[in-house]
């Protein structure tokens, strides 16, 4: 059995201006593809920012949605730096998909799904500090025949603190 562990840097540039800042292209794994963002660059000291992680199962690919009984359901893991307070994870409702063998319906994720995670940032974070927040998208991807080994993907955000204007 093998773990699959890729980093997914993601590279935001505030120098540049929105129209020319790029995200790194997604990063493919076996069975999926992740990409990850925040929904702004830069927060104000005491304010919020969403993150986000869109998973995309490769075709005739599943992945366990929550509420998957006896099976490992995707799940994001985030370690932000100290003066980060990390909000509730939010995953979208996954789709009852019927197996052979099993007698209930269990969630799964088929198309592309995105997780978003609020944080705020404390009232003392001095501005011009740039939050580096790491996390992991931990999963099992499975196909009509077969679960594999659990996988993770490592995910990076990158934002920075500016004065309110």
């Amino acid at each position: 059995m093998r773990t699959v562990l890729v980093v997914l840097s993601l590279a935001l540039w505030g120098a540049y201006p929105s129209a020319q800042r790029e995200l790194l292209p997604s990063s493919t794994f076996q069975h999926v593809s992740v990409s990850a963002g925040p929904s702004a660059i830069t927060v104000i000291p005491g304010g919020s920012v969403s993150l986000w992680v869109d998973v995309s199962p490769k075709p005739n690919i599943h992945v366990y949605a929550p509420g998957a009984k006896d099976f490992q359901a995707v799940a994001l893991v985030v370690s932000p730096e100290r003066g980060v307070t990390v909000g509730k994870i939010s995953y979208p409702a996954g789709t009852p998909t019927a197996f052979p063998g099993i007698d209930a319906r269990v969630p799964v994720y088929q198309k592309t799904f995105r997780i978003t995670v609020p944080l705020t940032i404390a009232r003392t974070s001095a501005t011009g500090r740039t939050l580096n927040v790491a996390g992991a998208v931990n999963y099992q991807a499975c196909d009509d025949r077969v679960c594999f080994p659990p996988a993770s993907a490592a995910v990076n955000w990158t934002v920075k603190v500016e004065a309110g204007g």
